[in-house]
């Protein structure tokens, strides 16, 4: 696994031998970002379930100001900070040991963007929703969620609205934003133009090849 731009590109990172931890994949990441463009820049970015810690590691490297990296395994935190560390990015790194529900109850900070990689087990929705009722989202706050191809991108969770999907063979990354109306539907926020990959207001989907 490996940084796939920005600053720390090319630099290596760890991902434990024989662990249950799911790391993004490098093109999956790549092309999380290649949307996000340059929503990235000095962006406030929430790595939720971070795993080895290589997404919210690639947002520092591409010119985020700081990412929150949250994880309640012992072993992703622990190579989270060794990859965080190898980076040199300690100085815009904060790791916090705790569980998503606790977290997102509690967060002293908004995002400007929020990454989710839960287990394939988990539930979507319940998760979107989660996070649509903290206090952690900004009225022009991103959110990605990575899951399964088989599962399917709820339409709206709270306050929340998918606006797009980008497929990767089993791996889907679906876009949410507030205020948005349901894909074809009317309503919303009307300022859609400044959402990273958004065209309109019909859902965009795109297989990434």
């Amino acid at each position: 696994m490996r940084i796939t731009g920005g600053t720390g590109k090319g630099r290596t990172l760890k991902v434990p031998a024989g662990s249950r931890i799911r790391p993004t994949a490098d093109k999956v990441k790549q092309a999380l970002f290649n949307i996000l463009g340059d929503k990235v820049q000095d962006a406030l970015f929430l790595d939720l379930y971070c795993g080895t810690g290589g997404v919210g590691i690639e947002a520092i490297s591409r010119g985020a100001e700081r990412a929150f990296f949250v994880d309640d395994a012992r072993q992703s935190l622990q190579v989270t900070r060794q990859n965080i560390e190898q980076c040199g990015f300690e100085a815009r790194a904060t790791i916090v040991p705790a569980k998503a529900g606790s977290f997102l109850k509690k967060a002293p900070r908004e995002f400007d963007i929020v990454f989710l990689d839960p287990p394939y087990s988990l539930d979507q929705d319940q998760l979107l929703t989660m996070v649509a009722e903290s206090e952690i989202l900004k009225q022009n706050s991103v959110i990605v969620s990575e899951h399964f191809k088989k599962q399917k991108s709820p339409e709206r969770a709270g306050r929340l609205s998918l606006y797009r999907e980008a497929v990767y063979g089993d791996t889907v990354l679906a876009f949410y934003k507030i205020g948005l109306a349901a894909p074809g539907g009317e309503g919303g926020n009307s300022d859609v133009s400044s959402y990273p990959g958004h065209a309109g207001n019909s859902l965009q989907r795109k297989e990434i090849v």
